[in-house]
Order: structure tokens, then C-alpha cells, then sequence
């Protein structure tokens, strides 16, 4: 009879040790899965899971998409052929443009991972997210508009001219913060985000 108990020591006998390795060995069909599973990458959520984003038309029949969260981490920046044909066709190529458009499925199931869930904001949202591949918006959690609110918070400051054009640049310039004056989607992501954040700031002291 073997002792699986050394009665000396107090500690499972060698016979006990290889009798519960073998008992614990997976049999069958299990005895061939892998021991480990690999899971696609997840966005890095913050508290108030933000995701500010801006869309830039490329010709010929281009657009970069950039996506930028909470944090200020450029969480996504891609080039993918233009959901609307036409646009852009008369604007002159770029000289970073040096990619190749990514396949319309794979972006659109791309940009539709990185909002799902998120709270996007978009200077002009309107226009910004029509420009989005298709369905990329049905998972978000909703979408707002730095402009319009950047608007109603001029208005209560008194530095609203509705006689002036208002672009992100003139957002900038006006709070203080600097125009972006670069055209690239990911450094626009973040200028937006940084628009949005001084106008928390902002309205907190009133």
C-alpha cells in the first residue's frame, strides 16, 4: 500500500504530489487547449469616458480619422477611403499622405470599436460625424458639440461676435489656449479635447 502522508514531516509524501498532478490533468478534447487565451486590446477607459475626435478630407477621395481621450493619448489615427464620393477630389494631395486607404469593412469595424461606449465630442458634430463610416455611431453613448457649447459660454462671457466666422483655431485664439494651425485629425482631436476641458474649467467658476 502506498502512503500518500509522510507522517514525519507533515507534508504530502512524493506519492501524493504526482497522484493529484495526474488527477488535476485535463483529458480528452481539454487536454489539447491552449492554456492561455489572447483578447484583442481594450480602449483605456477614463471616468468620464470622453472620446474627442475630428475628421480631415485628403485627396483624392480620402479622410483621416483621430480619436483622442481624457487622458490626451491619440487613442486612434487612420486613413480610410471618404464615406461621400467627391469630397475632397479638388483638394491638393498632402505631402504626409504616404498610407494607403484601409479596406472600408475593417476601418468601419475599427472606428466602430473605438467609439462603442464612449461620450464623442466633435467641433461641428454634425458635420464631423457625417463624415464617420457608416454605423459607426450606433454603439456610441452619445454625441456632443464643442462648438455649440464653446457658443453659449462666449455669449455669457460677452465674447460672442455673431458677425465673425468661428473656427476651432478662432476657439483657441480666443480662450487663450493657441491655435492647433496644424490640419492633421489627431492633433485636432486633442485641441478639441483641450477646448473642452478649459471650458470645464470655465464654467465651474461661474
Amino acid at each position: 500500500m502506498t502512503c500518500l502522508f509522510n507522517l514525519a514531516s507533515g507534508r504530502p509524501s512524493a506519492a501524493r504530489v504526482s497522484w493529484a498532478l495526474e488527477r488535476s490533468r485535463p483529458v480528452g478534447p481539454a487536454a489539447v487547449r491552449p492554456r492561455f487565451r489572447l483578447f484583442p486590446p481594450r480602449r483605456q477607459r477614463s471616468a468620464s469616458e470622453h472620446l474627442y475626435f475630428d475628421v480631415r478630407p485628403l485627396a483624392p477621395g480620402r479622410v483621416q480619422y483621430g480619436f483622442a481621450d481624457d487622458r490626451g493619448n491619440i487613442v486612434l489615427s487612420v486613413v480610410g477611403e471618404a464615406p461621400t464620393p467627391g469630397l475632397a477630389e479638388d483638394a491638393a494631395p498632402p505631402e504626409d499622405l504616404a498610407a494607403a486607404p484601409m479596406d472600408g469593412a475593417w476601418l468601419a469595424s475599427l472606428v466602430g470599436a473605438v467609439c462603442r461606449g464612449a461620450s464623442l465630442v466633435a467641433f461641428h458634430r454634425v458635420l464631423k460625424s457625417g463624415l464617420l463610416p457608416p454605423g459607426a455611431l450606433a454603439g456610441a453613448a452619445g454625441l456632443d458639440c464643442a462648438w455649440r457649447r464653446y457658443v453659449r459660454l462666449a455669449r455669457r462671457l460677452g465674447r460672442f461676435d455673431r458677425a465673425e466666422p468661428l473656427t476651432l483655431d478662432d476657439a483657441l485664439d480666443a480662450t487663450g489656449l493657441g491655435a492647433i494651425g496644424a490640419p492633421d485629425a489627431a492633433l485636432r482631436a486633442l485641441a478639441v479635447r483641450e477646448l473642452w476641458t478649459w471650458m470645464d474649467r470655465t464654467e465651474a467658476g461661474l
